[in-house]
């Protein structure tokens, strides 16, 4: 077989943030608050760890039985996972 014939599957994630900056004073002084919405996998794309390359197990060799997170070491919080949501208030003063 020649160089990069087998490829895993394809990653792809779309992360949106939105931020909203309001400016206020309070007791004469000026503070700065900053609201932010992140989403990340925002299309909620399932993103594939690549195939079991195990000769041991014939049944299992080329199957995709996890996702990218879990094959990191990092599941349910790393890439590839679900859709997520996060909502911040960052205050400056």
């Amino acid at each position: 077989m020649r160089r990069n014939q087998l490829v895993a599957p394809a990653y792809g994630a779309v992360d949106l943030s939105v931020f909203k900056n309001n400016k206020f004073t309070l007791f004469d002084r000026s503070i700065n608050a900053q609201f932010r919405v992140e989403m990340f996998n925002l299309f909620n794309r399932a993103n594939y760890a690549p195939p079991d390359n195990y000769l041991g197990d014939g049944a299992a060799f080329g199957t995709i039985t996890q996702t990218i997170g879990y094959y990191n070491g990092a599941p349910g919080i790393g890439p590839g996972e679900p859709f997520n949501t996060q909502f911040a208030l960052k205050v400056i003063f």
